[in-house]
């Protein structure tokens, strides 16, 4: 097993605009969000402090259910994440690669891999832009 390609991109928006982006874009695009972690809010409700931190867990069944029925072991990794985190004073965007899920899963060249690489670079690129 090889190690995570995880990419982790700059983006010039706070952690809570930057989301609220993502989850704008993601539901345009008909995708459903199924969680909006807070983790940072989460930590302050036990009193304890951290960077903003969350973490959007969404997906589209059709796609989804292809890659587990190529391997069901893909359902720990589904539906998909992303993270925007707050690290010294920048925003970062967090996401798996096809490289990651192929080297996790047997689902190497699956056509729904190349969809989710797609989609990743699509909401990196919305995230950096200006509008």
């Amino acid at each position: 097993m090889e190690a995570f390609i995880m990419k982790s991109i700059s983006v010039p928006l706070s952690v809570n605009e930057a989301t609220e982006r993502l989850k704008t874009s993601l539901l345009k695009k008909g995708f459903e969000i199924f969680a909006d972690i807070d983790h940072r809010s989460n930590a302050q409700a036990v009193n304890l402090d951290m960077p903003d931190a969350r973490v959007l867990l969404f997906g589209n069944p059709l796609a989804g259910t292809k890659l587990m029925q190529k391997d069901i072991c893909m359902s720990f990794d589904l539906p998909l994440r992303l993270a925007v985190i707050e690290k010294g004073s920048e925003t970062f965007l967090l996401h798996q690669t096809a490289a990651d899920y192929s080297n996790q899963y047997q689902v190497q060249g699956h056509p729904v891999l190349e969809k989710i690489e797609s989609l990743f670079s699509v909401l990196t690129s919305e995230l950096s832009s200006k509008s």
